[in-house]
């Protein structure tokens, strides 16, 4: 069956390690977005009870040196918790890309990596952009080391997503379309024909492939060059091929614009061709 025409490849089956990356990622936002909420509060308060050891050493002799030494080194050891509050927040907040990032990835759309990444990279370094000292330069490296080697997996993984975009979506329905010389005329009939929503679920044996498939007929009025939309009912043929080889051929007849097609293959396709002899002028 050559060429196969207005075809769509089928899914690929989203690869176990790739599942598990999510599944690990989608637990550590949890984890980080209810952490971070505690304790956003938690040097907010702190901020506040090291704000006031001024004000109550001030009555005492020498208590306000006393205070603004306990500050000065607490802040020198990376614990400005004023700092920190921020710091904090900032992190939570950017949770939400990477969670987009995640979500993407995991209908393995390759978008989200470039979502996920920028954004996990950031955040754990936020602690030094802020200036927060030895303990927040610590803390900053030992989850950049963490959010490195998660960056690196998913690129890893890179290859089991596709594009992602709008084009990407168009192309993979409308891929190898016609180029028909009849389509091009200025009068006669003229299709759309174009399938998508494609699956194929194994079940014993045997595999499912659904499919749905948009089919529209036209024409052309030969005096006025008017298109207009005609109501279809036409015999298709869908084809199947494997390895670059026919498995699977057979005429349909559509009298909708959407059919939903449901068929059983003994073997999985690697593309579904849609009048893959080209038997039909179709619209350029």
């Amino acid at each position: 069956m050559e060429p196969v025409t207005t075809e769509a490849a089928l899914p690929a089956k989203r690869p176990k390690f790739l599942t598990v990356l999510c599944i690990l990622s989608f637990v550590g936002i949890g984890i980080s977005l209810v952490s971070g909420i505690i304790s956003y509060f938690s040097y907010s308060t702190l901020a506040n009870a090291g704000g006031m050891l001024n004000s109550i050493g001030a009555g005492v002799k020498d208590g306000e040196k006393i205070g603004e030494s306990m500050n000065a080194l607490a802040n020198a050891m990376g614990m400005d918790y004023g700092k920190w509050a921020l710091v904090v927040l900032i992190q939570t907040i950017l949770n939400i890309p990477i969670l987009v990032g995640v979500l993407m990835m995991w209908k393995q759309k390759k978008v989200g990596f470039y979502i996920y990444a920028p954004f996990e990279i950031i955040q754990p370094v936020m602690p030094i952009i802020f200036g927060l000292g030895l303990f927040g330069g610590l803390s900053a490296i030992l989850s950049l080391i963490f959010a490195i080697v998660f960056v690196v997996l998913y690129a890893l993984n890179l290859k089991h997503m596709n594009g992602g975009t709008a084009s990407d979506a168009a192309s993979a329905s409308s891929l190898g379309q016609k180029q028909n010389p009849a389509a091009g005329s200025k009068s006669g009939t003229f299709y759309e024909i174009r399938v998508g929503n494609v699956t194929c679920v194994p079940v014993g044996a045997t595999f499912k492939v659904g499919m749905t498939v948009t089919a529209k007929k036209f024409a052309t009025d030969s005096k006025t060059g008017k298109v207009k939309e005609e109501m279809i009912n036409d015999e298709i043929q869908i084809g199947m091929v494997k390895d670059g080889k026919e498995i699977y051929l057979k005429s349909y007849k559509f009298t909708k614009t959407s059919t939903l097609l449901n068929l059983t293959l003994n073997q999985k396709p690697d593309k579904i061709g849609v009048d893959p002899y080209n038997k039909l002028p179709e619209k350029v």
